[in-house]
């Protein structure tokens, strides 16, 4: 394999948690690992070339491959916009094409913005980036836009717009405005000032009061026209939740093809950059700025209610977050000081775990909870294990090149990376090896079956293996 095939991307297989299909840069290579039997560490047991090109786009779930290809001009649009008019289905166990869909209409979007649905869906943005569509795989059609649906209602709670109705505001801070309630939009004044206001001063000043808040008030309608910024999916692929580049995100439930909610905080810009979504897509936790009160937050959304469940203040510099599942444990990265905070937000108080010499949180972080929150792997420069209840640091991984991508299998126990300069994917284990339970069964890619092997798994973390492996 050549340098320029290195991993770029690791896909666990969902039905079996023994292999992982990785695909390299360009998807021109796809290569399947086992990652239970130590005698094809270092090797893949299947390796697929010729299957994609530069200008095709491929998409893994398990053992199936789907392939975007044949792109062309929307000729029946008002704009010609360029599509995917073939999608290819590759079965990477019979080693061959099982399906192709022609004359379809897939709009091409960010590889990483494509995603593979358990419900045989391909999910995606649409032409403008303002709402989600859904395709069909059967059929390769359309089945679903998903497009937000804010109301034509102002909240009484943040004071945010929903919709374009400029009208509704002008009247509704008019009636205020009569009814001798500024809704807190004065500027402080002193006891003094309040005695030698005038009538005249006092009107003038409410109007202009006012014409800002109106101002501000179409600032934040117009953000509601904003293309997607980013998206992040639930693990049971049932929750999107998008982001706007804007004081405001949305929720959408892909079971019922709705928009449910609509998360507002008129003073800090919502990103999901270092944001996490618990595995059922219940909670959002991320870090947000408040411009009002030049303070940093971490703040826990509850995603059924729309409404914010809990509030960290004081936290800036947040790299990376984590999530249980049942929300009950965050983790955060703390860049410049190089620590883990551990927080749980139902019950009172947090706890912050001091760092080693080496770590680094640079640009390529990520932190993963285990062991149903009490353990955390962190990658930072290098990869390491803590100890979330114990308060330090059980083991650290240092390669002599940079780590590429890491990804965790096999009930988060086994820890696959890739080098930036290597093309083989790097093994280690969290436990014994007789704790380690994968998937039993047959060599699904015909490699030869070893008893002496199926036993070693993996090196634990602590003592890697020499190869590298």
């Amino acid at each position: 394999m050549k340098s320029a095939d290195g991993i770029v991307d690791i896909n666990p297989m969902k039905n079996n948690s023994s292999y992982v299909v990785c695909r390299s840069l360009n998807s021109e290579v796809i290569s399947i690992w086992n990652v239970r039997k130590a005698k094809y560490k270092g090797q893949a047991v299947q390796l697929e070339r010729g299957l994609v090109d530069g200008t095709n786009i491929a998409l893994v779930r398990d053992t199936k491959l789907y392939i975007l290809s044949d792109k062309g001009m929307a000729i029946h649009s008002e704009t010609p916009r360029p599509i995917f008019q073939t999608l290819l289905i590759y079965d990477l166990v019979k080693k061959k094409y099982t399906t192709k869909l022609t004359d379809l209409h897939i709009i091409p979007c960010l590889k990483h913005e494509y995603r593979i649905l358990a419900s045989e869906q391909l999910l995606g943005l649409s032409e403008y980036r303002d709402h989600l569509v859904l395709w069909n795989l059967k059929t390769g059609f359309i089945q679903e836009r998903v497009r937000p649906n804010y109301k034509d209602q102002f909240c009484p709670l943040n004071g945010l717009p929903s919709h374009s109705n400029y009208d509704f505001y002008n009247e509704h801070l008019t009636t205020r405005k009569r009814g001798g309630d500024s809704g807190g939009l004065s500027e402080f004044m002193t006891p003094w000032e309040k005695r030698t206001e005038t009538k005249t001063a006092q009107r003038r000043r409410l109007d202009k009061e006012m014409e800002r808040e109106i101002t501000t008030l179409k600032q934040f309608c117009k953000e509601k026209s904003n293309p997607i910024d980013q998206y992040l999916l639930s693990g049971n692929d049932k929750v999107v939740v998008c982001s706007y580049f804007a004081h405001h995100l949305a929720v959408f439930n892909l079971e019922t093809e709705t928009h449910t909610h609509t998360l507002e905080d008129r003073a800090s810009m919502l990103f999901l950059h270092c944001a996490a979504l618990t595995d059922g897509g219940g909670h959002l936790v991320l870090p947000n700025y408040n411009d009002e009160d030049k303070v940093s937050y971490v703040t826990l959304w509850d995603l059924c209610t729309g409404k914010v469940r809990k509030r960290l203040k004081n936290e800036p510099n947040v790299c990376c977050t984590a999530i249980t599942n049942s929300a009950d444990r965050i983790v955060l990265g703390i860049a410049e000081t190089n620590r883990l905070k551990v927080w749980d937000p139902f019950r009172k108080g947090h706890k912050t775990i001091p760092g080693y010499k080496n770590l680094n949180f640079g640009t390529n972080n990520s932190v993963h909870l285990t062991d149903g929150g009490s353990k955390a792997i962190v990658l930072a420069g290098d990869v390491s294990v803590w100890d979330l209840d114990g308060g330090n640091v059980l083991s650290v991984f240092t390669p002599d090149s940079t780590i590429a991508t890491m990804t965790l299998a096999a009930q988060s126990n086994l820890i696959l990376l890739t080098m930036s300069n290597h093309h083989v994917l790097i093994t280690l284990a969290l436990t014994p090896k007789n704790k380690l339970r994968l998937a039993s069964g047959g060599d699904m890619f015909g490699e030869a079956s070893s008893s002496s092997s199926s036993e070693d798994e993996s090196k634990p973390l602590d003592q890697p293996h020499p190869s590298g492996n």
